[in-house]
């Protein structure tokens, strides 16, 4: 079949490449000239915009728990090399005050004030644990249609810290994270707080070039998509550059640019995606440590959070992350621009992703079940986890349900059984 991948981020390009090795003539279409997606990979498929820099830094994707199997998985089929990275976030308020990590502590305090620390992180953990136990065994479905405020809805430390995961995870600004949807966030936060991360050696790019090492398929960049029309036979895809027909198409985007694309949406499509905002952001890498010198700080967290005047941010701690000596440090922030001296910014990067609400969440799950629907499927984070592992999911998804519409039953048990070989050897001793 000729089937078109609308999208080259992690969930476009994970997609392709799996139809391509079913024998699918597959082309992508990326909007921008480069593909990747949120991956911005500095001095791989972006170059520094704002001084010289000649490290492998990320703005934009960073790490990954080893929870997210299917990412695991394909990461070994490509012989992608990935390394453990240690875990920690600490808050500093505007006050002067902060809750270090045992990262940051074990890095920066000595004697009984050490004790001291470690105690109060204890007792945050502890109080988080609460939430933890009371989620842990609920079915996801008793969080559907909820905001997130009807679990974190006192203004205490431990509910601030667990928001501020969520705003980390999703880089949602803090002040909208009351209406985020419970039934992404609680799962994230059961599943995630407490288990190995790895990061990709040599940088998260690192897995699109292997993609593109193996893909015969076709990728066009630059390319903005007019219309795409659909009928029982087949899809038209209208272009800057022409036309073209296929039989089958792929929504890897945003889900606010499905309405933006489809010329002949359905009812139950206007229905399922109408309500999807974009939420358009700002990465900064930079390499002032300024913001630290007020706390005492010379070893930052893996990643750490700030209040400033405005709002609340995260700077995420890139030699940590990228195993990159220092000095100097390196940082990605994320609503931090009135702590960073310019002189001191490497790259500004501006993302598009799905601006998650109670509302927008609504139909996650009728998306996923309809797929195929009208020769349209979908992949995309949101409808997953919301995070790297749901693209992955996602893409992997969507591939079976085409192999699967075109093939025998009977056909597919040995490849379900390859797949749970291949994640039954996943080996955990990089994390």
């Amino acid at each position: 079949m000729k089937i078109a991948v609308i999208g080259g981020g992690a969930s476009g390009m994970a997609t392709a490449y799996l139809l391509d090795r079913q024998e699918h003539h597959v082309t992508v279409f990326e909007r921008q000239p480069i593909l990747g997606g949120h991956i911005r990979t500095l001095n791989k498929n972006v170059q520094p915009n704002q001084s010289d820099c000649s490290e492998i830094l990320e703005s934009g994707v960073l790490e990954f728990p080893t929870a997210f199997t299917d990412f695991i998985a394909l990461m070994q089929e490509l012989e992608v090399e990935l390394e453990p990275v240690s875990i920690g976030s600490a808050m500093f308020f505007q006050d002067g005050s902060s809750l270090l990590s045992g990262v940051a502590i074990d890095h920066n305090v000595i004697g009984i004030q050490r004790i001291i620390k470690h105690l109060r992180l204890d007792t945050l953990y502890v109080r988080s644990a609460g939430l933890w136990l009371k989620t842990q065994f609920s079915d996801s479905r008793a969080f559907a249609n909820r905001p997130l405020s009807a679990y974190l809805s006192s203004p205490c430390t431990r509910n601030t810290w667990l928001k501020l995961m969520v705003m980390y995870s999703y880089s949602i600004p803090f002040e909208l994270i009351d209406d985020f949807p419970a039934e992404l966030a609680i799962p994230m936060l059961r599943a995630y707080i407490a288990v190995n991360w790895v990061r990709v050696k040599g940088g998260v790019y690192t897995y699109i070039e292997k993609i593109l090492s193996k893909f015969r398929g076709d990728v066009l960049l630059n390319v903005e998509i007019d219309r795409i029309v659909r009928s029982p036979d087949a899809v038209k895809i209208a272009h800057s550059t022409g036309e073209q027909e296929f039989d089958r198409v792929v929504f890897a985007t945003p889900p606010d640019r499905v309405m933006a694309l489809l010329a002949d949406p359905t009812a139950a499509e206007i229905k399922r995606f109408s309500a999807w905002k974009a939420n358009h952001i700002t990465s900064i890498v930079h390499n002032d440590d300024a913001m630290y010198d007020r706390y005492g700080i010379h070893t930052p967290s893996e990643f750490d959070f700030f209040q400033t005047q405005a709002q609340w941010g995260y700077n995420g701690y890139l030699n940590q992350l990228g195993d990159i000596p220092s000095p100097p440090h390196y940082f990605l922030s994320y609503q931090l621009e009135e702590l960073i001296n310019r002189d001191r910014i490497v790259h500004i990067q501006t993302h598009h992703t799905p601006l998650y609400t109670t509302e927008s969440f609504r139909y996650r799950d009728e998306v996923v079940a309809t797929n195929g629907e009208n020769n349209t499927y979908y992949a995309g984070a949101y409808l997953g986890d919301g995070l790297h592992g749901g693209a992955i999911s996602s893409a992997v998804r969507v591939a079976r349900l085409i192999g699967s519409s075109l093939e025998p039953m009977s056909s597919l048990e040995p490849k379900r059984e390859l797949i749970s070989t291949t994640r039954a050897a996943i080996s955990l001793d990089k994390s």
